[in-house]
C-alpha cells in the first residue's frame, strides 16, 4: 500500500511548525546579540506585523531602545518575515 499522499500532507504541517520555531529562534538570537540577555522563546509572542516581548521593565527599556538594529537583523536574517514593531 502506497502512503506518499500521507506523508505528503504531513510534510506541510512539518515545515509549518518549524518554520514558526525557526522565527522565535530567530528572534531570541538577534535581541541576544544585540542587548546579551537571553530571552526563553516562551515569553516571545508573534501577531504579525508585531512581536511583544514579556520580560523586565530594564529588559524591555533596552530591547525597545535598539528596536530598529534589532528589525533591521532580524529582515536581514529572515528577508520573508514582516515584522514591523517591537512591543
Amino acid at each position: 500500500m502506497d502512503y506518499n499522499h500521507i506523508k505528503n500532507y504531513f510534510d506541510k504541517f512539518k515545515d509549518i511548525l518549524f518554520s514558526k520555531e525557526e522565527k522565535y529562534r530567530i528572534i531570541s538570537k538577534v535581541i541576544e546579540n544585540n542587548i546579551s540577555v537571553k530571552i526563553d522563546d516562551k515569553f516571545i509572542q508573534i501577531k504579525p506585523p508585531f512581536i511583544y516581548i514579556k520580560a523586565s521593565p530594564l529588559v524591555r527599556n533596552e530591547i525597545l531602545i535598539r528596536k530598529e538594529k534589532i528589525l533591521k537583523e532580524i529582515l536581514e536574517i529572515s528577508p520573508e518575515s514582516n515584522f514591523k514593531d517591537i512591543k
